[in-house]
């Protein structure tokens, strides 16, 4: 992880440690020429072709469409863009890190907050006058502008009503005022941070505006709840039940008590402080690849042929897709690590090995001493079997 007090040239030259003191999940930042020298990966026609693959998410907005607000699904063919308008259009690719590395990349520069929270990156492509509304996120998001000039305008939670548009698709704010008091115009290399539940409403302000959403995972604390009750109930305890004590407090027969209640309370308190359930349903779920049905499962043999391959110098990578992360429970000096939702447990005198793995995208495992560690050959087969790393194949 980054040096929290080194200036960041990503963060303006703020350091990572000032940023989240002042204005992580707290207020808005506009980052001037954070990134300067970035080279879009992508072109508007590139995009659109990804948008026309049957395996990637994307759709279009038309403000003024066939209704107010149009929203097209893809995939989409080459007749969906001729018949666009020239103006006032967006389209929204979403993932785009896991179809081209070199997106992958700059999440990489993000790298001063917890990988596992980190999501995606969407890339919108607008013409002039584009825009999606003015809306609002439940999570954290970096609004890149990598082309073009986008005009982006935020009211903090307290100053808007959650009342939206009426029949439409999209949950587009009915009470955005014309002229907030933060106003900003982005130009290619500029950042804007949001904290969650900030409204904003960008606009493109010529053709070729082209803006990169690097967003985070926010699962909600009904998400938490639900999933924790279900690893709760894995195992069933039948003698586990309510049985409270009679209590002096009830003023009659079919009088709940306060006591009652608070027994209930109690017990519930009593199941979920489990550190160990809840980081499980936290690793499994912030680990959870976006697309699990691109990950094709390796049998018995494509895993041995792997594993050898690795320790025979074959180099590997972690590929765009791959979400990692451990947790450490120091009073049984035992590691926790999650790969794409699933886990397996092991030493923790193994977790400089999987941070590198989380550091670096490129690995040569030729050097590893099995020997040293009767967990190392079932970790590395682990992050080979969950695609954590896989091996680089290089054309001849």
């Amino acid at each position: 992880m980054t040096d929290m007090n080194t200036p960041l040239t990503i963060l303006g030259g703020m350091t990572a440690q000032t940023f989240l003191d002042e204005y992580w999940q707290r207020k808005p930042l506009l980052i001037r020429a954070a990134l300067p020298n970035f080279e879009a990966p992508l072109d508007a026609d590139e995009l659109a072709g990804l948008a026309m693959e049957e395996e990637v998410e994307s759709r279009i907005v038309i403000e003024n469409g066939n209704a107010p607000w149009e929203t097209q699904q893809g995939p989409f063919r080459e007749s969906d863009f001729e018949s666009l308008p020239e103006k006032e259009w967006t389209l929204l690719v979403q993932a785009v890190d896991h179809w081209v590395p070199e997106v992958q990349e700059l999440k990489e520069q993000f790298q001063f907050l917890p990988s596992w929270r980190l999501d995606d990156v969407m890339i919108s492509y607008a013409t002039e006058g584009g825009s999606v509304g003015p809306h609002y996120d439940q999570y954290d998001v970096f609004l890149v502008q990598v082309s073009g000039k986008r005009r982006w305008q935020v009211l903090a939670p307290e100053e808007y009503k959650d009342s939206a548009l009426a029949n439409i698709s999209l949950h587009i704010l009915d009470n955005f005022p014309v002229n907030p008091e933060i106003d900003w115009e982005l130009e290619a290399g500029d950042i804007l941070y949001l904290p969650p539940n900030f409204a904003h409403n960008g606009r493109a302000l010529d053709d070729d505006c082209m803006t990169y959403s690097v967003g985070f995972r926010a699962p909600s604390m009904q998400d938490a709840l639900t999933g924790i009750r279900d690893k709760l109930c894995e195992e069933i305890n039948a003698k586990d039940r309510f049985s409270a004590p009679e209590t002096e407090a009830r003023e009659h027969i079919s009088h709940i008590s306060e006591d009652d209640v608070s027994y209930l309370q109690a017990q519930l308190t009593r199941l979920i402080s489990q550190p160990d359930l809840l980081a499980n349903w936290l690793g499994e779920t912030m680990s959870e690849t976006k697309y699990p049905e691109f990950l094709a499962p390796l049998n018995t043999q494509e895993l041995d042929v792997a594993f050898n391959n690795a320790i025979q110098g074959n180099t590997f990578i972690r590929p765009g897709d791959a979400r990692i992360c451990y947790y450490l429970d120091n009073k049984k000096n035992q590691m926790t690590v999650f790969c794409n939702g699933e886990s397996m447990n092991l030493d923790n005198e193994l977790a400089p090995f999987v941070q590198a793995i989380t550091d670096q995208v490129e690995f040569d495992f030729s050097g590893l001493d099995l020997s040293q560690n009767n967990d190392l050959e079932p970790l590395v087969r682990f992050f080979i079997r969950q695609q954590g790393v896989i091996e680089l194949i290089v054309p001849e």
